[in-house]
């Protein structure tokens, strides 16, 4: 209990609730520019034109109410990828990387550290990290397409397809665990103004992974059974289901933060 006061302090005295809800709507304008350097980057790739799937597989991470609205917007940037290297696609990039640029700022209040870089570094850092994070969804991506593949061997043989699909859907939980727990340590990492020891695991990780993928699936629950949004707001709905989702799924990134500084900094004030 004394924990989770003290995690409850940091979070009211770093301002967290709002802190979340600035990063939010930073993502939000930088949602669709993402979608359009993933798509670039998938149309650049020699042999590839799987965007539709890409698309389809990609939305299925987001809540059942933003699905239509967010599939829709992706499947209009399907009519022309931008040229890897051309000015609007630089442009895109420097819009995409601005969830980024508040996400650090909001790390290093959380972490309790000051930010001193200069603009230039800190939207570097960003851009690299926006990057980073489109060749992650790739990868996944590019691991999905080989499960089917490999899929597509062993369905043959009836002896081995039971088999296959239950080991398959452990894997793919598993692996997706563990590159949500990579991204989240890179983004601990890298993004604060003073980047913490790197660890695989950490407590504040472990809460972050564990409680994204509950709130994802109470959330989708939610909506679907139990709440009048759709209801009330209409066509909004499904843009008002992602806002909510993507503020959740920043308060609960600094959570884990505050968990962090809490038990990284408890020693000390026992030894005080």
């Amino acid at each position: 209990m004394s924990l989770l006061r003290k995690i409850w302090y940091r979070l009211n005295l770093d301002d967290c609730v709002d802190l979340a809800a600035q990063v939010s709507f930073y993502f939000i304008l930088s949602l669709f520019p993402f979608f359009l350097v993933l798509a670039s980057l998938l149309g650049w790739i020699p042999t590839t034109d799987r965007w539709d799937a890409f698309a389809d597989w990609l939305t299925t991470y987001f809540p059942s109410q933003a699905r239509r609205m967010i599939l829709t917007n992706m499947l209009e940037l399907s009519h022309g990828y931008a040229s890897f290297l051309s000015i609007g696609l630089l442009a895109t990039i420097w819009s995409a990387s601005s969830g980024f640029m508040s996400l650090m700022e909001a790390l290093s209040v959380a972490y309790g550290v000051k930010d001193g870089r200069s603009y230039v570094r800190k939207r570097v850092i960003a851009i690299l990290a926006t990057l980073v994070a489109a060749v992650f969804v790739l990868l996944s991506f590019a691991l999905w397409n080989l499960g089917h593949l490999v899929e597509g061997f062993v369905t043959s043989d009836l002896r081995y397809f039971i088999f296959f699909q239950t080991q398959w859907k452990f894997a793919r939980w598993l692996a997706t665990l563990v590159l949500l727990l990579l991204g989240i340590d890179l983004i601990n990492y890298f993004l604060p103004a003073k980047g913490r020891p790197w660890r695989w695991f950490t407590p504040g990780t472990i809460f972050v992974a564990l409680a994204f993928a509950a709130a994802t699936l109470g959330f989708n629950f939610y909506v679907a059974h139990g709440s009048d949004i759709p209801k009330i707001y209409g066509a909004l709905a499904g843009f008002i289901v992602l806002m909510l989702w993507i503020y959740a799924a920043n308060l609960i990134l600094l959570i884990g933060a505050e968990t962090d500084t809490v038990l990284r900094e408890g020693p000390r004030e026992a030894g005080a």
